[in-house]
């Protein structure tokens, strides 16, 4: 601080004339290796450029992102909402599936209108979707003077991004976060993005401070973790709802391409999950199925009650992720557990009678109604695999909108020992029949002994 005083004191002196002196030529100077102990020095870095002041950003853009209001038709009142932005001077946007599933499913009972800034609402015809990735496009049907641009690559991680759109029906918003990249080990690509995305956001624009879009918002778990579908996947469906052999839009050609999406994807689940092999967790004296994939994220736990008569370790696995079909139904999940009975103080009878109990125990199923699914159809009968006898229980429920996709339960038990035995159970949601049953093979073949 004295030397800056110095130097301070010495700017503002009068300096004398004096005669020019002959350049000097430079002179490298090589940097000494810092003492033993002494920290690094490391050069500062350039000064990046800011994007634009947020409310500079937002003044810019705002008329690019407007509300999705779903309209029950016989109260003429909306009955749910969401956000969407602008893609095309001719008035096309993007928004999230989920926004605008009950124009597909019930499209006498649904219309949908768009709200922008200033504008009286306009009625939008759904063109569009991707049930898959959560997108869906919607068509004002009159021009519009302002749209986003979709990036083209991903921003850095750590980038700072705005998330636009309608939370809670306050009015348009924007909040700003940061860039995380795509979620590790996830069946289905979302971004990580730190900033609140709140409800009534879903399908609003998470763009860079150039107002370039590079995600969808789609999801949160709060707390700041919000999730955006990558801007990828909607230029994909933007550029087939704009292509030359653009889609038939009538609810039934939308219901059939739901169908077609959901049968191409099951499809390609099956083949990664048969094209690795299933690696087995050792569970007391048993092999079970571990992590199949990545994507599956798996946990163990053993209860500690000393007052119990027997022990139970748990080991479960799951996508921990589904597709949003509509607001009663779920699909596209993979889920399995395994329970490890043991006891030295219950008798053979007591014992028996315990692990029946635990395999009769209803194992848990994705979300569905009447109107979504059948009743489950079960068979049980006794395999052989890997040393042990078992008795198995497999059960089917049918899709009743998507005829070949079923949800299936898997329930297996090998006969247990006197004091000890497993249990474990395999469900599949929107699985063709033989795709189910090539899966539920080879998770049986991941049981075995260890003694």
């Amino acid at each position: 601080m004295v030397a800056l005083l110095v130097l301070a004191v010495l700017a503002q002196a009068p300096v004398p004339a004096q005669s020019p002196a002959p350049p000097l030529a430079p002179v490298q100077v090589e940097p000494s290796p810092p003492e033993a102990g002494e920290p690094e020095i490391v050069p500062q870095l350039p000064v990046a450029t800011l994007p634009p002041a947020t409310h500079e950003l937002f003044e810019r853009i705002k008329r690019r992102v407007a509300q999705v209001r779903i309209i029950e038709r016989r109260s003429g009142t909306k009955s749910s909402i969401g956000s969407a932005f602008f893609v095309s001077a001719d008035g096309h946007a993007i928004t999230n599936y989920h926004v605008v599933s009950d124009l597909v499913f019930h499209p006498e009972d649904y219309t949908a209108e768009l709200v922008r800034d200033g504008q009286e609402p306009g009625a939008v015809s759904l063109v569009a979707v991707d049930v898959v990735h959560d997108l869906a496009i919607v068509h004002l049907g009159q021009p519009v003077p302002d749209f986003f641009q979709l990036q083209e690559k991903p921003p850095p991680q750590g980038a700072r991004l705005f998330a636009m759109g309608n939370p809670r029906d306050l009015g348009t918003t924007i909040v700003e976060g940061t860039y995380n990249g795509l979620v590790q080990d996830a069946l289905y690509d979302r971004v990580h993005f730190s900033g609140a995305i709140n409800p009534g956001m879903s399908g609003g624009p998470t763009l860079t401070g150039e107002g370039r879009v590079v995600g969808v918002n789609v999801a949160t778990m709060g707390n700041q973790v919000g999730f955006l579908v990558p801007v990828d996947h909607a230029r994909a469906l933007l550029n087939r709802a704009l292509g030359a052999q653009a889609e038939d839009s009538s609810p039934k050609a939308l219901l059939a391409a739901v169908h077609a999406q959901l049968l191409d994807h099951q499809q390609r689940i099956t083949e990664r999950l048969l094209g690795t092999s299933l690696p087995q967790q050792s569970l007391g004296p048993y092999h079970v199925p571990g992590r199949w994939l990545p994507f599956l994220k798996c946990w163990g736990d053993t209860p500690h009650d000393p007052e119990a008569q027997y022990t139970v370790t748990n080991y479960q696995c799951s996508s921990e992720e589904d597709l949003y079909v509509s607001s009663d139904q779920r699909t596209g999940m993979v889920s399995y557990s395994h329970q490890h009975l043991s006891s030295t103080k219950l008798g053979a009878l007591r014992f028996s009678a315990l692990y029946s109990a635990f395999f009769s125990s209803d194992p848990s199923v994705v979300e569905a109604t009447r109107d979504d699914v059948t009743n489950f159809r079960c068979h049980s009968e006794f395999v052989s695999s890997g040393g042990l006898t078992l008795r198995a229980a497999l059960c089917l429920r049918a899709y009743k909108k998507f005829p070949g996709l079923y949800d299936l339960v898997l329930r297996a038990a090998p006969l247990p020992s006197s004091s000890q035995g497993v249990d474990t159970s395999l469900t599949l949601a929107g699985f063709s029949p033989e795709n189910a049953y090539k899966l539920a093979r080879r998770y049986l073949e991941g049981l075995s002994w260890t003694k």
